[in-house]
Parts: C-alpha cells; sequence; structure tokens
C-alpha cells in the first residue's frame, strides 16, 4: 500500500497553516537584542503542565519560541543549540497536542493545531488513536461537525492506506460507506477515497465511486446532488482502460491537436506542467524511452497545465522534447476568442494531480492510466516485445 498522498491536496482545501514554530516567532527586535543577553535558557518553559487551558498551551509555545531564538543567536556552542533544539522540538510538540485536543477553544483558533497533530499519525497508519480521539470527540456534549469530520476522514484515509489485504480494504471500504452516508465533510471528499483505494484495488474504487454516486442523485440533500455531478469525470477516468479518450485542443504553437494522427501508434499521454517536480523528474524516463521504442511507432503527447507559456517555452527547449504538447490555457483561450469547443480534459477526467500519465494502444483505447516510471518501462516492453 503506497502512503497517503492525496491528503495533500485536501489540506489546501480546509485551509492548513502550520502551528507556530519555535523557530521563527522571535521577532527581528529580539534576535538584534540578543547579542546583549546572556546565553541561558529557561528550561522551566520545556514543562508542559497538565490541566491548563489551550490558550496557555498557545502562548507557551509562543514564549517558547522567542526564547529558543534569542538562545539560539546568543550561545556560540552549537552543540548546546543542537542539543536545546532537540527538547524544544519534543515540547513544542507536546505543546501542540494540547492546543489541539483542548476543550475550551474555538474550533477556528485550534484548527491548525489539530491539523498538525493528526495528520502525522494518519501518515504513519496510528489508527487507534485516531478512533480513540474522533470517540473522544464524539462523546462532547457541543460537537463541532468540522472537527468531526477531519478526524473521520484521516480515519478512514489511514485504514485504506494501510489495509494489509483485500479484506482489511473492503472493510475499511465499508466502514468508509457509513461514514459517506453520514458526514457531508466525509462525503465531499468521495474522489480521494476512491484515488487511495485504487492504488492497491482499481475495481473496488470503481464500486465504491458508484454505490456513491447513485447515493448523492437519489439524495434529496442539493449539496449531495452536487457532488454526484463532481463524482462523474472521476468515475469516467476509471472507465478509461480498454476505452477510447478524448484528446482535444492547441498545440503549444497554436495549430490543432489532431488526434486521430496518432492512430497506428502507441501513445503515452501525459498531463504535467514545468513547475511539478515529480513531472520534470519523469522528463528523462520518457526521453530515454522515446528513443528507443519512437522508430517502433512510440509516441507522446503532452499536456501542459502550465499558464506561464514563456516558461514552457523555455523548458521544452532546454530540454530538447521531440514530441508535441497541448496546452490547456491556449485551448481554453480559443474556446473564448475563436468560438472553439474544446473540452477541458483535466476537468472532463476528474485529474487532480499530475503527473498522470496515460498510456494509449495502437487503436485509441488505453492500456494505462499510471504509465510512469518503471512501469512505463514494463509496459512498452509488452507493447514492443521485439525492440532490445
Amino acid at each position: 500500500m503506497r502512503a497517503i498522498k492525496v491528503t495533500f491536496g485536501l489540506l489546501l482545501a480546509v485551509g492548513l497553516f502550520a502551528a507556530p514554530s519555535f523557530v521563527s516567532v522571535a521577532s527581528a527586535q529580539d534576535a538584534d537584542s540578543a547579542a546583549q543577553e546572556s546565553a541561558t535558557f529557561d528550561e522551566s518553559l520545556l514543562e508542559i503542565p497538565d490541566g491548563e487551558t489551550g490558550q496557555f498551551y498557545i502562548d507557551r509555545i509562543q514564549e517558547l519560541g522567542k526564547a529558543f531564538n534569542v538562545y539560539s543567536v546568543a550561545q556560540k556552542d552549537s552543540d548546546a543549540v543542537k542539543e536545546l533544539q532537540t527538547k524544544a522540538q519534543d515540547a513544542i510538540a507536546k505543546l501542540v497536542e494540547k492546543v489541539a485536543l483542548a476543550d475550551d477553544l474555538e474550533y477556528s483558533v485550534a484548527k491548525p493545531y489539530l491539523l498538525q497533530y493528526t495528520l502525522p499519525l494518519a501518515r504513519e497508519g496510528k489508527l487507534d488513536e485516531l478512533k480513540e480521539i474522533l470517540k473522544a470527540e464524539l462523546g462532547k456534549d457541543k460537537v463541532e461537525p468540522e472537527r468531526v469530520g477531519w478526524l473521520r476522514y484521516l480515519v478512514n484515509c489511514s485504514a485504506l492506506d494501510h489495509a494489509k489485504d483485500v479484506d482489511a480494504l473492503k472493510a475499511a471500504i465499508k466502514d468508509l460507506d457509513a461514514d459517506v452516508a453520514e458526514d457531508d465533510f466525509v462525503a465531499a471528499r468521495a474522489d480521494e477515497f476512491a484515488s487511495i483505494i485504487s492504488a492497491s484495488n482499481s475495481d473496488e474504487a470503481k464500486a465504491f465511486l458508484q454505490r456513491t454516486l447513485e447515493a448523492f442523485k437519489a439524495s434529496e440533500s442539493d449539496a449531495r446532488k452536487k457532488l454526484a455531478a463532481a463524482l462523474e469525470p472521476q468515475i469516467r477516468f476509471f472507465n478509461l482502460v480498454g476505452n477510447e479518450m478524448i484528446f482535444e485542443g492547441v498545440y503549444d504553437d497554436g495549430s490543432e491537436i489532431d488526434w486521430k494522427s496518432y492512430r497506428g501508434k502507441v501513445v503515452l499521454v501525459d498531463f504535467w506542467a514545468t513547475w511539478c517536480g515529480p513531472c520534470v523528474a519523469e522528463v528523462p524516463n520518457v526521453l530515454a524511452l522515446y528513443e528507443k521504442y519512437h522508430d517502433a511507432g512510440f509516441d507522446v503527447v503532452g499536456y501542459s497545465l502550465d499558464n506561464d507559456l514563456d516558461a514552457l517555452e523555455k523548458f521544452e527547449k532546454e530540454r530538447k522534447l521531440p514530441w508535441r504538447t497541448g496546452v490547456r490555457k491556449l485551448s481554453m483561450q480559443a474556446n473564448e476568442k475563436d468560438g472553439k469547443n474544446y473540452t477541458n480534459l483535466t476537468e472532463y477526467y476528474g485529474i487532480h494531480a499530475i503527473p498522470t500519465m496515460i498510456l494509449v494502444d495502437k487503436d485509441g483505447k488505453v492500456i494505462d492510466t499510471n504509465a510512469r516510471g518503471a512501469h512505463l518501462r514494463e509496459l512498452l516492453e509488452k507493447a514492443f516485445p521485439d525492440v532490445k
């Protein structure tokens, strides 16, 4: 099973920002005056008393951060600074936990601390700890829906991502189905759960999406009916293998993409951008495979999500990319300015993460929707067995 990665997309959506860090809270004035301070540190700040208010622990984070920054500037012994840094990091982690679980804070205040505390638990598969936190939340007199939704989200992510076998995965999906039915926060992220499930079992992912879509359509909730519309592109993507795909728009030189001209070739369709590190990291591998298999009938066509077209042009020239690149921005501009009706392919196929690399056979039917790295090499070896 892969580690959770879709979670990072959610963090942007819910507005995560890191709880204040001890390495950054001291002001410039503090640092300037540090040389005049004695190189000492009040280690009582490292003590974390129980039973205090949430605001007390927030203030302690700020105070500890300020004191550490002053000390680190004044102290000449780097080993002493490193030793204290380790202690301060441990204290900060405990303080963040205290704030995250405090009962006396508004959720808007506690939220970044809760996210910072619980996300690593999900990544590490500490499912029992997450369930205990969720149980405690549900047992409160006043339940905060978004807080509970976030915890349910992480419980389901962790259970799915760390399922050890098919039976465990199916059990986790059954629990997920129940939470999707009950919790709007969880329901709104059905496509993310499908992505996690698909990493180990695409059939289960498709079945989950189809059940969820039908339930959303049958719901009397307008919000859930809107969610149904949002799920359809994801289902379309999961059903690509074995079927033809739409690929249209404008190349980077302004000419129209001629998808039919690629028939008779095995084609890699690469959704990417110059600002995407993993996309750029794939380029050397694809270039090597292009050189090896191009004469046998392998081709590549990009679909750039870049808005900075100068950066795209510069990248293509510097890397000497031998294939053509469609550009979403130019395609959508052609719709507005020239009355074209090109499909926004990322929306149509529910592509939320790049690179998304799709391998298409000579008849125009999709072979694989995750044709990256060593897996792409394996797919091409099968497609061109005579090439050594």
